[in-house]
């Protein structure tokens, strides 16, 4: 038998006993609850006492904003009720030299990809020539019926009993407009784009704009024209700018006190203003929820709807700091629903200082989609105005 040096340890058995039994003991004694002894040797001031206090909002508004539709996935075109959406649409690169060429045909091609309203109502809309630079995002449905902004006459005319949220149209456009569109010097630019106006009611139609990557969905400009040997040539165009402008909200909303309007296209985004003053001047926030009961029998969603908001902090000068922000979502209850949002950070600065106690809420789908959301405003019964709960604790 090999020697391999170790030596083995015999462990008396009554000693192995009285091991295993003390080890009993011991995590049975872990496993029980603790008992106040310890917190008792705490001192008072060491420990977190956490309080909560509710308050309720003192106003309630909202206020028109223009909405930057330049970045939208959708161009909206369409009319419902007493909302009109127009839109346009500016091809770029469109070469001069379709001035001097013998254009055989030009048309618009489109892709439906959303739809607001009636979605089975009939829709149509025309086509002008756009006479007035629109490179900013302060267009409004005032400026475009302004005298001089587009051509009266229409350069192309569409009109459907029935169209789907997945169809591709076709609209021929006259050829002196395009042609128009290239006449273009040094000094003098002519290609303004086109403009969607509709002429529907019941529905608005969103056609996919220049920001979609499925070139299947981009807005097309063909161009065919007959060569020198009297072959067709094809020019299609899909790279440009657009957007799309909306009439205003309602006008009744900003003196509404009762409800909150936040309406998506439009733009309208709700203001919410508290009077946390009581608050300890140095306390600290662990937590500040702001609750908003919708109105079900004003709200106007549907199944393309983002059933998302955002709160945005505002400043003592009334401008809103987007960097601010909280994203705020739907939360059931049972029957019930409220939208939360947690404000932690904005109420942290209303007590370092900050004058205005007020927060901004707008639609997650912004500049992309038609939606409303109705809100019970301050003045409505207590148990549905808006909600901040705060959770804090006195900094010793």
């Amino acid at each position: 038998m090999l020697n391999s040096g170790v030596k083995s340890l015999r462990v008396p058995i009554a000693f192995s006993s009285l091991l295993f039994a003390t080890s009993l003991f011991l995590l049975s004694g872990c496993a029980k609850e603790p008992t106040p002894v310890g917190a008792k040797l705490i001192p008072a001031g060491d420990l977190i006492h956490l309080d909560t206090a509710i308050y309720r909002s003192v106003r309630c508004y909202s206020q028109s904003n223009i909405t930057q539709t330049a970045s939208s996935p959708r161009v909206l075109v369409g009319s419902v009720d007493n909302l009109q959406s127009w839109g346009l649409i500016r091809f770029a690169y469109l070469p001069d030299s379709v001035a001097s060429k013998q254009f055989v045909s030009a048309e618009l091609d489109l892709r439906t990809i959303y739809h607001y309203g009636d979605s089975a109502a009939p829709f149509s809309f025309t086509v002008h020539q756009i006479l007035s630079n629109w490179s900013t995002d302060s267009l409004t449905i005032d400026s475009l019926k302004a005298p001089g902004f587009y051509k009266q006459s229409a350069c192309g005319t569409y009109s459907t009993a029935l169209l789907g949220d997945t169809i591709s149209i076709s609209v021929p456009l006259d050829t002196a407009a395009i042609r128009a569109l290239g006449t273009a010097s040094d000094s003098v630019i002519t290609n303004f784009g086109l403009l969607l106006k509709p002429t529907n009611s019941r529905v608005i139609k969103g056609f996919g704009s220049f920001t979609i990557s499925d070139v299947a969905m981009l807005p097309r400009l063909l161009l065919r024209f007959r060569n020198a040997a009297g072959n067709i040539d094809t020019l299609i165009e899909s790279v440009g700018a657009h957007r799309f402008v909306t009439t205003g909200p309602n006008p009744v909303w900003p003196s509404d006190s009762t409800h909150l309007y936040v309406m998506n296209g439009t733009s309208s985004r709700g203001y919410v203003e508290f009077d946390v003053s009581a608050l300890p001047a140095h306390a600290a926030i662990h937590k500040a929820v702001l609750e908003l009961t919708p109105d079900t029998r004003l709200t106007q969603t549907n199944f393309f709807t983002v059933d998302s908001l955002e709160a945005f902090f505002t400043g003592d000068d009334g401008a809103i700091l987007t960097y601010i922000s909280a994203s705020g979502g739907p939360i059931h209850a049972g029957d019930s629903k409220v939208y939360q949002f947690s404000l932690g950070s904005f109420v942290q600065r209303w007590l370092r200082g900050a004058k205005v106690q007020r927060v901004a809420i707008a639609g997650f789908a912004e500049q992309a989609a038609i939606d409303l959301f109705a809100f019970h405003g301050s003045s409505t019964n207590a148990a549905f105005r808006p909600k901040l709960t705060v959770i804090y604790s006195l900094i010793q």
